[in-house]
């Protein structure tokens, strides 16, 4: 029986936090999309995950900048850790003598992963889908009036933005032309990406089974509780389908704005 019996609290603490910085990192990442490519967040993830974070993001309103920033990853970070208990659930019905959190601890280990995935799918590709899309040649509108710093992760203020020194801050507002074969690059390099990266999460899934001494017989059950909460995340939105990219491509004009 794998059960919490004669552990003391702290180590009871420590497989409960276990199972929450997963949960962390796979959510935070609904709370902090940079201002310039939100949008395409809406396609990337599932639109409930981000619409959520951003009602508690831009709560305080704008003159509370990081007040709004933290309370959207912090309501992000609470998407990640209910997901992340759920699969707990998963793994505790294939385990069944095993301690809830025990069960969802390997679960959220291998999970790790897919958080990996979740920050790195909006850091580089979303960011450069948005790059080859965006046609205005000018600092976006919704940058003026803030700082560079704020909108690129800085604890301090820096340099204010306005109409007349925007145009020397190039390297921020202004941009390429719009480049939908660049954009369609991006898009299919993100497929490809994303679905050998589930194949790195299965195999690694299989090598955490063998070091926590999981019998055998349980693993071809657990990688299908892995895949039904890879399909759940799927269905709910989560990569760039092509119907999607269709409409990006088509409305990128009205979507990133422009002349």
């Amino acid at each position: 029986m794998k059960t919490m019996k004669g552990l003391d609290g702290w180590t009871k603490s420590a497989i409960w936090l276990e199972l929450i910085i997963p949960g962390y990192f796979f959510g935070k990442t609904f709370g902090t999309s940079d201002v310039k490519y939100r949008v395409l967040d809406h396609f990337m993830y599932p639109e409930a995950f981000i619409k959520v974070s951003g009602f508690f993001r831009d709560l305080p309103g704008p003159e509370f900048y990081y007040t709004g920033r933290f309370l959207g990853v912090l309501a992000g970070a609470c998407i990640g850790v209910v997901f992340g208990l759920f699969i707990g659930l998963l793994y505790k019905w294939v385990l069944k003598d095993w301690a809830y959190p025990k069960a969802a601890r390997i679960g959220n280990l291998a999970f790790i992963l897919i958080a990996l995935l979740t920050g790195f799918m909006s850091d580089f590709f979303c960011e450069n889908i948005g790059m080859e899309l965006r046609i205005e040649q000018k600092a976006p509108d919704e940058l003026i009036g803030k700082r560079l710093a704020q909108d690129y992760g800085g604890f301090e203020k820096g340099t204010k933005i306005t109409v007349q020194n925007a145009y020397l801050l190039s390297r921020y507002g202004e941009v390429r032309a719009n480049n939908p074969s660049g954009a369609r690059g991006w898009w299919i390099g993100s497929l490809v990406f994303m679905y050998s990266w589930f194949t790195l999460y299965f195999l690694c899934a299989a090598r955490l089974y063998q070091r926590n001494k999981i019998p055998r017989e349980y693993w071809l059950k657990l990688q299908m509780a892995n895949m039904a909460a890879l399909l759940i995340y799927l269905r709910m939105g989560f990569g760039i389908s092509p119907a999607e990219y269709h409409f990006i491509l088509t409305r990128a004009p009205y979507l990133f704005g422009g002349n």
